[in-house]
Formats: structure tokens, sequence, C-alpha cells
């Protein structure tokens, strides 16, 4: 397969991998579908997007009836196993072993820039399938000028799980992502990238990690505001307040009761739809289509990751809140960054300046939550001017 050379030998574990559900599998996610009772209608739940109050139960309707007739699990299936993809083993700093996976494009070229990139919540390593076929119109392999990696975060989909006898955080998957890049002989010199829980997993790699030369993000989140800025949160008023609480109830949920919502929602498959569906309907600038939602709900349930793919919540606003980590501290390491206004926590450029050493941004007039997924061509030019600004003098 085309782009999925390493260019070094690697020094740890390394396996190709590809995704075969199994077609009982896919059976019994369909009995449960149908099973699955549908709730009696209610004020709240009759058009509900336009009240504010989330999915509407028409939309429950009429998505678990397109799910059950029209949508093609092979078919999503074979398009995502068109990317090379891999599973690396490597030990975290206690000598335990992890098995983490990612999807690739690696070049022939012996000049070109390892990239990590990391996906959010409630996304995955297939947030990039578009950027991929992107990048492989627009450069062949001897062409490409990066190296690629899209890891699957650990708790998601095909990665190890979170361990069950410890707390694990943002700080263990930089380490495990380092150590993933050291394998495959990358780690000496690279950039990361990545949205929403990968911003944070970007952030830990810039601060902790001396190969992470660079960083670009396309959401950071910035708490308390910068004093004096006309957005900070002492000059809001209560609708202002409240606005910004609504968009959080699912993020306090995730954080102070992450027992019972994974325990709910990795329990039935409409369930885990009218969560996860919910986002990318609010949380896009244009919605994708049913085909992608279902994609990757149907990935969470066939992996029964949903339980373990909260862990990092807790340590922005449960138990864990006031442990010291990355996003706390100024970044040193040269930054980029790409504002997009349909961002739940859309940060203007100034603020980001007071936390990092913001080298490169641009604001966009359109744009959501989803950056690589909903504009994968906007997104790849972000990166792309950022790195001509910043190389090679960061790799020196």
């Amino acid at each position: 397969m085309s782009y999925s050379t390493p260019p070094f030998k690697p020094t740890i574990p390394l396996e190709p991998f590809t995704i075969s559900i199994p077609d009982k599998d896919i059976e019994e996610l369909k009995t449960l579908i149908k099973l699955s009772r549908l709730p009696k209608e209610t004020y709240e739940n009759i058009d509900a997007e336009e009240k504010g109050f989330g999915v509407s139960r028409k939309w429950l309707e009429d998505t678990r009836k397109y799910w059950l007739e029209e949508y093609d699990w092979r078919k999503q299936e074979s398009r995502i196993n068109a990317q090379p993809a891999f599973k690396a083993t490597v030990k975290n700093s206690d000598g335990l072993e992890y098995k983490i996976h990612f999807a690739a494009l690696f070049s022939k070229r012996k000049d070109a820039i390892p990239i990590i990139l990391s996906h959010g919540w409630p996304g995955a390593y297939i947030e990039f399938l578009g950027l991929m076929d992107v990048i492989r119109a627009k450069y062949s392999e001897d062409e490409l000028p990066y190296h690629l990696i899209f890891p699957s975060t650990p708790g998601y989909l095909f990665s190890s799980s979170t361990p069950n006898d410890r707390e694990f955080a943002i700080k263990d998957v930089g380490y495990l992502y380092d150590q993933v890049l050291q394998g495959l002989g990358l780690g000496d010199v690279y950039i990361a990238q990545g949205g929403d829980v990968g911003s944070h997993i970007t952030n830990e790699l810039g601060r902790s990690h001396e190969g992470c030369k660079a960083i670009h993000l396309n959401m950071r989140i910035i708490k308390p505001a910068p004093p004096g800025t006309p957005e900070h949160p002492q000059t809001w008023g209560v609708p202002e307040f409240l606005e910004w609480m609504q968009k959080l109830g699912y993020n306090l949920e995730h954080a102070t009761r992450p027992s019972t919502i994974g325990l709910v929602l990795g329990s039935n498959p409409i369930s885990l739809l009218c969560w996860i569906g919910e986002k990318f309907v609010e949380w896009s600038d244009e919605t994708p289509s049913l085909d992608t939602i279902l994609t990757f709900i149907s990935l969470y349930w066939f992996t029964d990751t949903f339980p373990s793919c909260i862990f990092s919540y807790r340590y922005g606003f449960g138990s864990k809140r006031n442990v010291h980590t990355a996003d706390k501290e100024y970044q040193h390491k040269p930054t980029g960054y790409s504002y997009f206004p349909k961002e739940i926590s859309p940060i203007p450029v100034h603020w980001v300046k007071t936390a990092h050493n913001l080298v490169w941004s641009r604001e966009h007039k359109a744009g959501g939550h989803f950056a690589a997924l909903e504009g994968p061509e906007i997104l790849l030019d972000d990166v792309e001017d950022f790195i001509k600004q910043i190389w090679p003098e960061v790799s020196k």
C-alpha cells in the first residue's frame, strides 16, 4: 500500500492493522437498534434544536431508520482501511505495555517533517480521513514533505484502554505518543497538531518532550480569561453565562460522573447516538452527513470504548481539576493557532498570546469544532503555512 513504509527501521514492535468487525457484531448492533424503545414525545423533544434543548425526537427517529435501512458499515470500513494503519507496542514510564493504534502517511523524502495530529472528543482518528485524502491528492509518496501520524488516543477505538487500577491523564498520553515517535525514528524533531482533547495532548508534547519543536492548535481553552480583555468573564451578564454553561453540560457530566454516563451510553446504541450525535449536529458549522456521524458512533459501539474515552474531563472540571497540567503553564514552544468562530470554545487570538509563544495565527470566518472533518483543505493550508514560517529554524 502506498505511503505505508516507515522511513526507518522501527525499534518498537509494529504491526499493520486493518479493521474487520465480525458479522455477528454488526447483526447484534442492528438487533439492539431495533429493540431500543424511542421515548414518547414531550415539549422538550419536539423541535428541540430550535429550543436549544438538544436533538429532537424526530431527528432520532429519522436517524435510527437510516441506521437500520440505509447505512452501510462495510462501505465505511473499506474507506477507512484504504489508509495505512498500524499498532505499535510501547511502554509507559512504569514499564507497562500499551498498544497505540495509528493511521499514517509516510513519505519517501529524506527531509520529510514528522507531524503527529491528535483528535478530540467525540472524534477519533477518522476525523482526519478527509485530510489524508487531500494530502494524497496533492502529494505523491515521493513528493510528500511530511511523515504524518494520526493516533487513536488510549481509551479510544483500537488503542489500549486506560488502566483499571490507576489514574490516567493527558501527561501519560503525551509520554506514550513520544515513545511511538521515538520508536519510529521520528522522535528527535517533530511538530504536533491538535484540537479539543487533542489540543491538550499537543500542548503536553510541547511542554514535556524535547523532540516536539513546535505545535499548532485549532482549539485552546484558557481559564480564567486574561484580565482586561473585552471578553473577560467578569464582564459577562447572566445571559452570556447561561449560554456558556449550556455548552458545558456534557463536560460536567463526563468530569463528575464518568462511571454513570459511561455505563448508560455504553449499554445502548440509541443512547450513544443521542449523546454523540448531538455534538456533531450542534458543534459543526455545517452538519456532517449521517454516514459520517453514524460511522463515529458505530466505531465507539463496536470497540466498547465510550466508557474509557472520557478520562481527561475530570482534570478540567472534576475531582482532578487542581492537578497541574501543561495547559496551566506558559507554552514556550513556537505555536500556531487557527481560530474557528463556531468552535464551542472560540478563544480569540489575543488570549492565546498570553499563554503561548504565538508566532502564527489565522482567524477564519466559518468553521466549527471538527476542523479537520469540516474543512480538511483549510486546516492543511493553515498547518503548512505555519510550518513555512517556523521551518527549518526550529529544527536546529
